[in-house]
């Protein structure tokens, strides 16, 4: 079905429960650094190549955790009145 949220198991990706935690830790430091590297190469392309990656990346986060805090207060607002 295409329209499903939760592929079949035949499409899933692979688990990696059978491994041992050290590996997965590994695993999902290497996720993190490479996500990391996607972020800042985004950012290095909007600022070209003289632009302040370090200020870049603070004004990025900055507004992260900004619409963080909105979509928190929405969701708190809307709990409060049992939506």
């Amino acid at each position: 079905m295409s329209n499903q949220l939760i592929p079949l198991p035949e499409h899933a990706p692979p688990s990696v429960k059978h491994l041992p935690l050290a590996k997965q830790i590994d695993l999902w430091l290497e996720l993190v650094t490479e996500n990391d590297a996607l972020v800042l190469s985004g950012l290095r392309a909007k600022i070209g190549v003289n632009g302040d990656l370090p200020t870049a990346y603070r004004a990025w986060y900055a507004r992260r955790m900004a619409n963080h805090d909105r979509m928190l207060a929405t969701f708190a607002a809307n709990l409060s009145r049992g939506n």
